[in-house]
């Protein structure tokens, strides 16, 4: 059996780290804003940054500095610049969270089955995030992939010359990591975080080749 485990919010603490940054934004820029009022309109602006110039940090540094004429009013100054560029510090992760029990459950389930990292975003910024979480060691291979797409699963399937019926893609994400995995045959193992960003968000319904799990522990149970 092959499990095909996502990384941020899956392994380590990601989307609490941007969702720090945007408060700390909204906090210089628009002082008195929460991000619970402007969540939907930071997020829209930033996926339309993203459609733009990709996945990764200095896409979404780029989105901070065209807020400050969006969402501020102003055309930014070389201040701003070097504000936001010290906004931005969390995102270059020198230091990663692993989520409870990560290092524990991959190390048992190392000893059972095949285990393949498959992220998605920019590949020097995920490469560093799998460095610094030392988990490397336990996965027989680490994909970085664009996007996580129904095609670029199938093209995974046949890199690694893999079963479907015996694979399985755990994550958090309905839409990257579920939906696409389900569309091309692949078991799935839907772990929710409590903030997954709303970019990846998407109905999922009952499934045959779908489980459910509140705990990353839990996959011992089952694999």
């Amino acid at each position: 059996m092959t499990l095909l485990i996502d990384a941020d919010d899956t392994l380590w603490e990601n989307i609490v780290v941007f969702n720090a940054v945007n408060q700390a934004y909204l906090d210089w820029l628009l002082p008195g804003s929460t991000l619970a009022e402007m969540q939907s309109k930071l997020d829209a602006h930033q996926i339309e940054m993203i459609s733009i110039h990709g996945y990764g940090r200095e896409t979404f540094e780029k989105s901070l500095l065209a807020g400050v004429e969006r969402f501020g009013g102003r055309t930014p100054s070389t201040e701003d610049v070097q504000r936001i560029n010290e906004l931005v510090a969390p995102l270059r992760w020198d230091t990663l969270d692993l989520l409870d029990d990560v290092p524990e459950t991959l190390e048992q389930l190392a000893q059972r089955q095949q285990l393949l990292l498959v992220t998605k975003g920019d590949p020097v910024e995920q490469s560093l995030k799998v460095e610094r979480s030392g988990l490397a060691r336990l996965f027989e291979a680490v994909e970085i992939l664009p996007t996580k797409s129904p095609d670029e699963y199938a093209t995974l399937i046949d890199d690694h010359s893999l079963d479907p019926t015996s694979t399985w893609m755990v994550g958090n994400s309905p839409r990257s990591d579920i939906a696409p995995a389900l569309e091309v045959g692949l078991n799935a193992v839907f772990i929710p975080h409590a903030q997954t960003w709303s970019h990846e968000h998407a109905e999922i319904s009952a499934h045959p080749r779908l489980l459910q799990l509140a705990l990353f522990r839990e996959l011992l149970e089952h694999f």
